[in-house]
């Protein structure tokens, strides 16, 4: 085999923590990124370790844009709809897709071949459409009625949370396909998820504190094993859409519970 053709070296230590970063801000964001060694070492079930770090990178950007917005006059509530966006054209509404096509599906379909075929479907229906709309509405809502730093603490902790916990759905079930993202991830290990969901804890505790950001932490991973029993009674186990939709869920939870908190009476 020539030269050309030998795959890269395994990367280690630091530099394998990087390649994953990179692989996961690739996976989860529009940012054009080369991936270079990332994606040919390491599955993506691998990476996940680093997803709280690339979540938390989200939600810095949407919080910024808030501030930003904030700081150019514009009112708390506007300020929280820019916020939001930003982390829609971010990502490229990856989660929101996930979280209307679960919807669809798991309200639009009676017998399981059906679900799968309405969450395959591009379309967007009536529950997906409504399901979209009080996400994208819930969260800006929430970030509306916070000040810029406890919106932007708000945004960090849903990012890194939200990504945090999506090797969770994966342990908590099996993949309901044989192909699609979902089942092309591969399966964590053990020591990704405990990882991730410690990077996820320990972010959410530096952006909001001990009380609020335990507090968070168990408000999501009870939304994510919410999400993963109905999604196993629903079709049998996860996809792609449903960790996507556990990833938007986690946001949605998180920014409603900061505000719950931290927004003036």
């Amino acid at each position: 085999m020539s030269a050309s053709n030998s795959p890269a070296p395994a990367s280690s230590g630091l530099a394998a923590w990087f390649d994953d970063l990179l692989f996961a801000v690739i996976f989860l964001t529009r940012v054009p990124l080369h991936a270079g060694n990332a994606a040919k070492n390491n599955p993506l079930a691998t990476a996940m370790r680093t997803f709280p770090l690339a979540g938390a990178m989200i939600g810095c950007v949407g919080g910024l844009a808030f501030a930003a917005a904030a700081a150019l006059g514009a009112p708390h509530p506007l300020s929280g709809v820019i916020g939001v966006a930003a982390t829609v054209l971010l990502t490229g509404a990856l989660h929101e897709d996930g979280f209307a096509d679960i919807a669809d599906g798991f309200g639009g379909g009676y017998e399981r071949e059906r679900k799968m075929e309405i969450m395959r479907d591009s379309r967007v229906g009536t529950y997906g459409g409504a399901a979209l709309v009080l996400s994208l509405l819930l969260r800006a809502t929430a970030a509306g009625s916070m000040g810029a730093w406890d919106a932007l603490a708000a945004f960090v902790a849903a990012g890194a949370l939200g990504r945090g916990l999506i090797p969770v759905s994966m342990t908590l079930n099996l993949s309901a396909r044989s192909d699609g993202v979902g089942a092309s991830s591969g399966y964590p290990t053990e020591g990704s998820t405990l990882t991730s969901i410690l990077l996820g804890l320990l972010i959410a505790l530096l952006a909001l504190g001990p009380g609020q950001g335990f507090l968070c932490f168990f408000v999501a991973a009870a939304g994510v094993s919410g999400l993963a029993a109905l999604a196993k009674r629903q079709i049998g186990g996860y996809t792609g859409d449903v960790l996507g939709a556990g990833a938007q869920l986690v946001d949605i939870l998180v920014m409603i519970t900061v505000a719950m908190l931290r927004a003036p009476v």
